[in-house]
């Protein structure tokens, strides 16, 4: 991280499909996550979050495959 970088911590919520709904706290600096923590904020979870978010988030944000604008259909539908 740069020197001038500033982190930021801005709340989230899970990307995946399970019932914990779970909430998050992410640092962000330079537009980029750098750290995924459990937020306290949704008391069913009290800040605990799988490992699969804590370790791949910031992979799932910032992939190589991710869309980055929305598709336009081509051709006829159908």
């Amino acid at each position: 991280m740069s020197a001038s970088a500033e982190s930021v911590i801005k709340p989230s919520v899970c990307p995946l499909d399970c019932p914990d709904t779970c909430s998050l706290s992410v640092t962000v600096a330079d537009a980029r996550i750098t750290d995924v923590r459990g937020s306290r904020a949704n008391p069913y979870t009290a800040g605990v979050i799988c490992e699969k978010v804590a370790k791949y988030y910031p992979a799932f944000v910032h992939g190589e495959q991710r869309l980055r604008y929305p598709l336009q259909r081509v051709g006829p539908r159908g």
